[in-house]
């Protein structure tokens, strides 16, 4: 996945990752795999993200109110 992701330029160093989340996880017609798959789907990403030397932040488990919040003041924004 490195390899195919390094063809293409940066929009920015900072990359959010949010990691599956047990307790809300569900399959639907667009979320095809299954809790494992999605782990090991976000292992792969992560790991590959690092070895593009993106920094890499993991949005935390909270509401969408808070995430936000987060995402801005990793940003700069007020």
């Amino acid at each position: 996945m490195a390899e195919t992701l390094a063809a293409f330029p940066r929009y920015h160093r900072r990359v959010f990752l949010t990691p599956p989340w047990p307790e809300i996880f569900t399959r639907d017609r667009e979320r095809r795999q299954d809790l494992d798959e999605a782990v090991a789907e976000y292992d792969r990403l992560l790991s590959a993200i690092n070895a593009l030397g993106y920094h890499v932040t993991v949005l935390p488990r909270t509401s969408v109110e808070e995430r936000v919040r987060f995402i801005l003041e990793r940003l700069g924004e007020p």
